[in-house]
């Protein structure tokens, strides 16, 4: 009996001479079907809105919260001026070491937990309604606001007036 021939090595690995790899055609729909896909969702990575959007309520939130903190600790008003593109927090003026309820200067800033001021700009073509004064109390109450629901997009900040609690929905 014969024995059939052993194949074709090529090299120390002992591969078969056979060769493999893809086709040109292969490799065309490959790239066709991966440039569609990077046509559909590229934009989606680089033009987010919505997160953007969602991302400015959460910030702002937290900073009215900061804000009725500030007044709670101090027992002095503090309030938060919200334009439409941008925020910043405040307190009454001090006088001894103690809030000046006789001024009308809303001079000191709203420190954050960093010890940076309680303050920044909306991202591009995000803006929040309505703009106004957002005041608490020393016991943090909202004491006075354009209302009570601010909206960013399509999402809205709920202040209850009674005991300052702040809801992003």
């Amino acid at each position: 009996m014969r024995r059939p021939a052993p194949p074709l090595i090529d090299g120390p690995r002992g591969r078969c001479d056979e060769s493999r790899g893809y086709t040109l055609v292969e490799l065309v729909v490959v790239m066709a079907v991966m440039s569609i896909l990077a046509a559909y969702v590229a934009p989606r990575f680089w033009d987010q809105p919505t997160f953007s959007q969602r991302g400015y309520a959460d910030e702002l939130a937290a900073a009215l919260r900061a804000t009725q903190k500030a007044a709670v600790i101090t027992d002095c008003p503090a309030r938060l001026t919200l334009a439409a593109a941008s925020y910043a927090a405040t307190q009454q003026a001090a006088r001894n070491n103690t809030c000046n309820a006789a001024s009308n200067r809303w001079t000191t800033s709203v420190l954050s937990a960093d010890g940076s001021a309680v303050q920044d700009t909306a991202p591009t073509s995000t803006t929040a309604s309505p703009t106004g004064v957002y005041q608490f109390d020393g016991q943090g109450r909202l004491s006075s606001s354009p209302g009570t629901t601010i909206t960013v997009g399509t999402h809205t900040i709920t202040i209850v007036p009674g005991s300052g609690l702040v809801q992003v929905n």
